[in-house]
């Protein structure tokens, strides 16, 4: 399975009508230098073990089901490998969902906002509204991943 979307860095939360806003912890198995993401996320009640495969716009991603148990047993194994945050959803003027992730501990006061697409073309078309600001699908630095090992980047996109 692909996961296409595309990632923005917003200077300040905007002022629009939310549908929803859920916690999310979630950790990495796989260090950096692994070729595949493996991740434990917890959302809500729900939790889950996801891999992903590639870089920047286009991803492979498998995500599975998990219970509890199984989840607090691998959870030690992310242990310095971590990000929370509140992620809210938002509904598009073109039908589309945005995602934007508040992100607190040390990395409180980022936000980043992300679009899923169903294909490169509807993807690389997208035209941003004006409040989403720097694009950086195509930067690894604010990876998830990238976020749970090294922190906030030291510049900005």
């Amino acid at each position: 399975m692909k996961e296409i979307e595309r990632k923005f860095l917003l200077t300040t939360m905007p002022d629009i009508t939310l549908q929803s806003t859920t916690c999310i912890r979630q950790g990495y198995i796989s260090k950096s230098r692994d070729s595949v993401e493996i991740r434990l996320r917890q959302k809500g009640d729900a939790f889950f073990m996801t891999f992903k495969r590639g870089q920047g716009l286009v991803r492979e991603e498998a995500e599975i089901k998990i219970d509890e148990a199984d989840f607090n047993h691998l959870w030690p194994l992310t242990q310095d490998r971590r990000v929370e945050k509140q992620r809210s959803k938002a509904i598009l003027e073109n039908g589309l969902t945005a995602e934007i992730d508040e992100f607190s501990g040390s990395l409180s006061g980022l936000l980043l906002c992300e679009v899923e697409f169903d294909d490169e073309t509807q993807a690389r078309a997208f035209v941003p509204p004006q409040w989403f600001g720097v694009d950086v699908t195509e930067d690894g630095r604010y990876k998830n991943k990238s976020l749970a090992e090294n922190d906030r980047p030291s510049s900005s996109a």
